[in-house]
């Protein structure tokens, strides 16, 4: 955590702690202060024990210490000093300071550090935090030598910036950062982003021509930040703008602040579109830029080609990077100089080794010597395919197909670069036509299974995977393919019989681990399948769909509380895994959290605003809330994407009931019943509104129904016992209340 810096008074740039002339425009900083001086061990407000400064800059210092009062756990505590300030100078300091503690104590946020006190002594004020164990980015461009950093490694960054940028600025009042740059982003050892000091931090006032002063780090802050316009959101996506362009270029942006050369110009393994979104970002008018930072994401998505996702939660059309390659890119076929031989034995070396960066240039190289080689563009397209760059990989793979329309191995990888782009129809022509050249390839018939589950044809799926498993019976990427399969159709013991066949051949993965667990979960062998999963993370603690398998184990076994420890667990190794945040949601709604169950509900939506899951979810708590238009809404976006689902049509009938739209509600509880006819709410809701349409008869029929379904519910003979009573049968009323009543007392 780094405060290095201290701002000038006259246009509000930053400047190393021991600049004494502003780098921006010149002004004298003449301030001298006295922070960082507490010697070790020093006790603050009486439970803080000081251990070593971390940073020291213009308007503070940050110390590592231990909380005594909760087991020495380590903290890091932000120091502010008035001495040497002007009376003008320390009311700012005091306000921006304050205005940091008030900033973080109200923000919730994975790449957040969360403020746990704020308090003053002497002529000091200090912030406790969280430690963040790590190191900044600006350390780890150091580190680099003023080298471009791995593509990979920055887009994961950029997506948790963007993350955390995009929950900033929904915050009501928006939340602008305005000091966005390597020393602000720290880094955790398992590749996870905090965003540090709030110091500048403002809040959007629409409406507020410019800024009241301007801050921020030359290089790094947009135009409007000095003076000529209020800064907004789009002002932080100039910052992240010029933070990833010199993390993939090495490019300082403070040495010549606005100007900017293209990425993939200054580092060929910058994708063009990658390159181009950072020139709009970096746009000197602020209405050209990106309109928020979820369009940014959406983006860096897309150039990602879902890289994650695609590996490790859905069927896969090949061996994963981690696996062996699909087919050996040396593969002669047909006589080449010794030259194109060492060429091409060097660049395989280099993939296989996995030195991406490397082996793209080889292949590139011997493109350049011979560009009709096949072999050449296969290895490339593997090469950017083991990237995740699976577009450009395609178009690899046919450039070697145009070489040679029937070589297997470019069809094998032209289907799965297919499957990963969703293009999965053009995936099984690929994969068809490599199995007419081929009939025994196992690879093209996995592929072709995993196109076919992709598009819902699981029958013949199955047979597909057997195909391929009839060739090659030692293929654990079919069995665990073809045990997915069989787990969406609910046949459980051959699934979980595929599973265990696809963990006699490959132990070591993770991934099929976590099958065994889902199936097993779904089976309702809670404590095997929490081991399974177990398992699973013990081979890969970073997996994060086994953390969410156990939050399901411990949220069927109702410890709410264990459970969301889990899922939160699983959203630091994948913010972006919707599935969690749903979750989440739904067990802060069981555990009367309200707004937090709103929020996770919300996120879903904002990664995925087609999962009908979360849209019920957000639905149930709007209408726990009163806010029944709003809930009526979200219940009919849900319906929209999954007509099928029985309690979405009961929850809307239960809005409907509570807006006095009875006619509406009886449609919506009997849609409840065709989808599922043994469901006790919805008849017992039916019955409720029958009998409020005078329709006494078809109450009494509903109540009975739900009576035969559950005969211990109080409620079913409460709702008899009101329909006989409309029908003057007085007697029968009693009895169904009396056995209501004993009901109850046995409860």
């Amino acid at each position: 955590m780094s405060i290095e810096e201290q701002f000038c008074e006259s246009c509000g740039a930053a400047n190393p702690a021991e600049a004494r002339f502003c780098q921006f425009c010149a002004a004298p900083l003449p301030f001298k202060h006295t922070t960082g001086t507490l010697p070790e061990q020093t006790l603050l407000n009486g439970r803080y024990q000081l251990e070593f400064r971390i940073g020291q800059g213009g308007m503070g210092a940050v110390y590592k210490a231990s909380d005594t009062r909760f087991n020495n756990r380590p903290i890091a505590i932000k120091e502010m000093s008035r001495a040497g300030l002007t009376g003008s100078s320390i009311k700012e300091a005091e306000e921006s300071f304050e205005r940091e503690a008030q900033l973080l104590a109200e923000l919730l946020h994975p790449n957040l550090p969360r403020i746990y006190d704020h308090f003053n002594e002497g002529e000091r004020s200090y912030l406790v935090m969280d430690f963040i164990e790590g190191e900044s980015l600006e350390d780890t461009l150091e580190k680099a030598n003023g080298g471009p950093l791995e593509l990979e490694r920055v887009l994961n960054w950029a997506k948790q910036l963007c993350d955390v940028l995009s929950y900033l600025h929904n915050h009501q009042p928006p939340i602008i950062f305005r000091d966005l740059k390597p020393s602000n982003v720290m880094i955790s050892g398992n590749g996870h982003i905090y965003l540090i000091d709030f110091g500048i931090a403002r809040v959007f006032k629409p409406g507020q021509a410019h800024d009241t002063i301007a801050l921020g780090s030359p290089g790094y802050a947009a135009p409007e930040q000095y003076g000529k316009a209020q800064s907004t959101p789009r002002s932080d996506i100039y910052s992240l703008g010029a933070l990833l362009h010199q993390l993939l270029t090495g490019v300082d942006p403070s040495d010549q602040p606005f100007f900017f050369k293209p990425a993939s110009e200054l580092n060929p393994q910058v994708p063009q579109e990658l390159s181009d979104l950072l020139q709009q970002m970096l746009n000197m008018d602020s209405a050209l830029r990106p309109e928020s930072a979820e369009v940014v994401l959406e983006t860096i998505r897309r150039i990602e080609q879902q890289q994650v996702s695609g590996e490790t939660y859905g069927l896969s059309a090949i061996n994963t990077p981690r696996s062996i390659p699909v087919s050996n890119p040396v593969v002669v076929t047909r006589t080449r100089q010794p030259e194109t031989d060492r060429l091409l034995q060097d660049a395989y070396r280099l993939y296989s080794e996995r030195r991406i960066k490397e082996a793209l240039e080889a292949y590139d190289r011997l493109i350049q010597v011979d560009g009709s080689n096949v072999q050449a563009w296969q290895g490339r397209g593997l090469t950017l395919a083991m990237w995740g760059r699976h577009q450009e990989a395609l178009q690899a793979f046919e450039r070697a197909l145009q070489v040679d329309p029937n070589f297997v191995g470019a069809l094998n990888s032209k289907g799965a670069a297919l499957n990963r782009l969703r293009r999965n129809q053009e995936a099984l022509d690929a994969f068809d036509k490599a199995i007419l050249l081929d009939r025994a390839n196992a690879v093209a018939w996995n592929g072709k299974g995993a196109a076919l589950s992709a598009l819902g044809r699981h029958e013949q799926a199955l047979h597909a995977f057997d195909q391929a498993l009839q060739y090659d019976p030692s293929m654990a990427l079919a069995w665990a393919n073809k045990s997915l399969v069989l787990r969406h159709l609910k046949r459980y013991q051959e699934a979980l019989d595929a599973a265990e066949k696809a963990l006699n051949y490959d132990s070591n993965a993770a991934a099929n681990w976590n099958n065994k667990g889902l199936i097993l979960y779904e089976m309702g062998r809670l404590k095997e399948a929490s081991v399974a999963y177990q398992e699973a993370l013990r081979h890969d603690s970073r997996f994060a769909p086994a953390y969410y398998g156990m939050g399901n184990v411990l949220y069927a076994q109702q410890r709410l509380k264990s459970a969301l420890e889990q899922y939160e667990q699983a959203l630091q190794f994948d913010p972006y895994y919707v599935k969690v945040w749903e979750r989440k949601g739904q067990i802060h709604y069981e555990m009367g959290a309200y707004a937090r169950a709103l929020s996770a509900f919300d996120r879903a939506l904002q990664l995925d605003r087609n999962y009908a899951l979360a849209w019920n979810g957000k639905a149930n708590v709007l209408s726990h809330l009163g806010r029944y238009q709003e809930a009526l809404a979200a219940y009919d976006e849900a319906l929209r994407l999954n007509p099928n689902a029985a309690a979405t049509w009961n929850g809307k009938g239960n809005v409907l009931y509570r807006l006095n739209q009875y006619r509406q509600a009886l449609d919506a509880y009997d849609r409840a019943l065709i989808l599922n006819p043994r469901m006790v709410s919805a008849l017992h809701n039916k019955s409720l509104i029958l009998k409020l349409m005078g329709r006494y008869g078809e109450a009494l029929i509903a109540a009975d129904e739900a009576i035969r379904l559950a005969p211990n519910d109080p409620d079913n003979w409460l709702r008899k016992a009101e329909a006989l009573r409309k029908l003057y049968r007085r007697r029968e009323a009693r009895a169904a209340e009396e056995e209501a009543a004993r009901l109850r007392g046995g409860m």
